[in-house]
Formats: C-alpha cells, sequence, structure tokens
C-alpha cells in the first residue's frame, strides 16, 4: 500500500513531534519496566534455599510490624536454629544479593523498607509506622502486605508534605490534586536502595517538579507516573514478594 508524502511542512512537524513524544514514552516506560524487572530477577539470582527465604520473609515481616529489622540473635531464637552463624552467613548471602542492605553489621533497609528515617511514611489502620525506600515502595507495601495504608511523604520541591490512602488495591484518595511520581533516570548499578530509590519521588505538580528539574539538571532526565500508574509498579514488584 502506496502512502502518499506530505506536502504541508506543518503537518510534517507535528508528526516528527509525535513520533519523538511516543519514542519518548517507549523509553521511559522500559525504564520503570526495567527497574521492576531488574527488582524480581535479583531474587531469582539469589538462589536461596527454603531456609535463607525463610529468613528473609522474618526479616520483611519484622520491617512491617515494628518498623526496624530484626537482630541475627532474635531470628536465630525466632527460628529456632542452632547457631547464629547461620543466619549472618544468609544475611550476607542477602546482601550481595542486593535484597537488604547494611551499615557495617547493622541492616538498614530491606525492600521496600527502610530503618532510618526517609520522604516516605507509611502508616497502618491500628497506628503503627514504617519507612520506605521511595515512592513507589511506599505503594507497594499495600500489596506485599494486603492491607491499608496512608502514606505521609514531601515534595523535594517545596516540602510541603503530601498525602495518599491506598484501599483494597486502589487509590481511596491524596491531597494535592496534581499529585504525581517521578522517576529520575540516574545511575542504575550497584545498590538500588542508595543509588536507585532516593531518585523515586512524589511531586505536588508539574509545576514543581519542572521548578526541581531546571535546579537539578543532572536528575532532570526522567518519567512522570500519574498515582495509578505508580500503584501498578509497586504491584508487580512486591505483590508476590512474601509468596
Amino acid at each position: 500500500m502506496l502512502v502518499k508524502a506530505i506536502d504541508n511542512p506543518n503537518q510534517m512537524g507535528k508528526n516528527k513531534n509525535l513520533c519523538k513524544d511516543m519514542n519518548r514514552q517507549n523509553f521511559m516506560k522500559r525504564l520503570m519496566d526495567q527497574i521492576g524487572k531488574n527488582s524480581k530477577e535479583r531474587l531469582l539470582k539469589a538462589n536461596l534455599n527454603s531456609l535463607e527465604n525463610e529468613i528473609r520473609k522474618y526479616i520483611l515481616m519484622e520491617f512491617a510490624n515494628n518498623g526496624r529489622p530484626p537482630h541475627p540473635e532474635k531470628i536465630t531464637e525466632r527460628l529456632n536454629l542452632s547457631s547464629v552463624d547461620i543466619v549472618n552467613k544468609a544475611i550476607d548471602k542477602l546482601q550481595k544479593a542486593d535484597l537488604l542492605s547494611r551499615n557495617g553489621e547493622e541492616i538498614i533497609s530491606s525492600y521496600p523498607f527502610s530503618a532510618l528515617e526517609t520522604y516516605h511514611k507509611v502508616m497502618f489502620d491500628d497506628g503503627h509506622e514504617v519507612y520506605a525506600l521511595c515512592a513507589t515502595d511506599a505503594l507497594g507495601i499495600h500489596f506485599l502486605l494486603n492491607k491499608d495504608i496512608t502514606i505521609l511523604s514531601r515534595c523535594p520541591e517545596c516540602e510541603e508534605e503530601v498525602k495518599i490512602i491506598v484501599k483494597d488495591h486502589q487509590i481511596d484518595s491524596y491531597v494535592p490534586d496534581g499529585l504525581i511520581e517521578f522517576v529520575s533516570n540516574i545511575e542504575r548499578c550497584g545498590c538500588t536502595a542508595k543509588n536507585i530509590c532516593p531518585n523515586i519521588n512524589f511531586f505536588c505538580s508539574e509545576k514543581h517538579l519542572k521548578e526541581w528539574r531546571e535546579k537539578n539538571p543532572n536528575y532532570k532526565s526522567g518519567e512522570i507516573y500519574s498515582l495509578n500508574e505508580a500503584l501498578e509498579h509497586g504491584k508487580a514488584i512486591f505483590g508476590d514478594l512474601l509468596k
């Protein structure tokens, strides 16, 4: 089938811009998909045995219930293991696989949770709180635990609080109205908690994001997601993490 050439230069310009927009959208879609894919692949490549996987899930549940990780001695006792060395070796393996991170011998994060304060606080109906490593992780906690959550985060540009309530696998409400998620296309090598998570944040509006990008040119390349899109990413990454 022959396609007639477009003689109108204005129309040609519009088509070029459309192609650029489509290419940009496809590239950035691959960016977030790749982050999620890498997350799942890390767990598969770790090749954990049943005990190591049980230790991994126990650490996650301690984070979820208490907002902090358990000490190796507690893991040893609760899982009725013969030696704390078994736990320490498992934790070493989890760290090498980038499934958790440590500061010295202390666990400071296990995706999606952080033992340190971050921009992203997650509150449960019973009143207890945890911190998430990034915006997507905060949303993913709902699917990880199948519990209603309230997320209190901050816009990096104005430092004002933003609020998101997630119930029954969907966004129940949020403020402010223009709330979005921005994922910077920055360094993706090394520890995810250190190099990627700090660059996935909520912004009050596209206006605030634009202002922030102008002040932070090294981080301006990236993709904007609606809350529903970000929620789907959280589900894809964390929905099966405890299974």
